[in-house]
């Protein structure tokens, strides 16, 4: 019977710690396969090289063989975590924004200027929250329990915005180019306006998805984040430069309530 109730304490605990799992980095990250720098205003304020070597502020930091097993651990933790989230967060957004563009450009002989700039205020929202190249994962400051707000809210109403913005743009370009051929003008600007809404809509079941996966992923997140919070704090502890970078902030009054 004690067995039970521990069980379905432990079930308790874990299903309050999903909910309310608020976590923050606080300073930018960028990994590359040798190196994870802590970037602060586009400066690199730590650097962990092979994933035993510490820099703070440029200066090199001697470590004993205890604080540089628990360097690796907070660097193994970091890789374990990080580039997986930036990956999801990427995939899958540039092709949706090309698939716009490429339907717009055959709708009509020229693809509207206003959804190219709209599409680039798009491209670059993600990029200043996320980048992945062939051989490095960057991730800004933010809220990693808010990322499927990000999606469902900040880039939904951006891509409502261009595909809204360039469609009156569009249909004159297209009742222009139709004035000279034989067929219903009215009836085939309305069949691209009819178009252009079943493309919305399935943009917004793809960003949708992936909102939904990014929700899932924090909570399967949300025990690795603390882990991880608890080595950053052991390293801080042993190498005190370390205090001025705190990379991981999880909510006190939030973590692992039960309450």
């Amino acid at each position: 019977m004690a067995s039970m109730d521990v069980s379905a304490q432990v079930s308790d605990e874990h299903s309050a710690a999903r909910g309310h799992c608020d976590v923050e980095l606080t300073h930018g990250l960028i990994i590359t396969q040798d190196t994870i720098r802590i970037v602060d205003n586009n400066q690199t304020r730590v650097q962990i090289n092979q994933g035993n070597q510490l820099l703070v502020r440029g200066q090199w930091i001697e470590l004993d063989a205890k604080e540089t097993e628990i360097l690796e651990q907070y660097n193994q933790m970091i890789r374990d975590t990080v580039p997986e989230l930036v990956e999801l967060a990427t995939d899958g957004v540039n092709i949706s924004l090309n698939a716009i563009e490429n339907v717009v450009s055959g709708l009509s002989d020229k693809e509207p200027e206003v959804l190219k700039a709209q599409l680039q205020y798009v491209e670059q929202a993600l990029r200043n929250k996320f980048k992945r190249g062939d051989d490095f994962f960057y991730i800004a400051p933010q809220s990693l329990s808010k990322l499927d707000d990000f999606f469902a809210e900040e880039v939904s109403k951006k891509i409502h915005t261009a595909i809204q913005g360039s469609l009156g743009a569009m249909l004159i370009a297209l009742g222009d180019a139709l004035e000279s051929r034989e067929g219903n003008i009215e009836e085939r600007i309305n069949d691209v306006g009819t178009r252009m809404e079943i493309i919305t809509a399935e943009i917004d079941k793809s960003l949708k998805k992936k909102a939904e996966q990014l929700a899932l992923k924090s909570e399967e997140y949300c025990n690795c984040l603390n882990m991880l919070d608890n080595t950053e704090s052991k390293l801080q502890k042993l190498v005190p430069e370390l205090a001025d970078f705190d990379l991981v902030k999880i909510k006190s009054d939030l973590q692992y309530s039960t309450h």
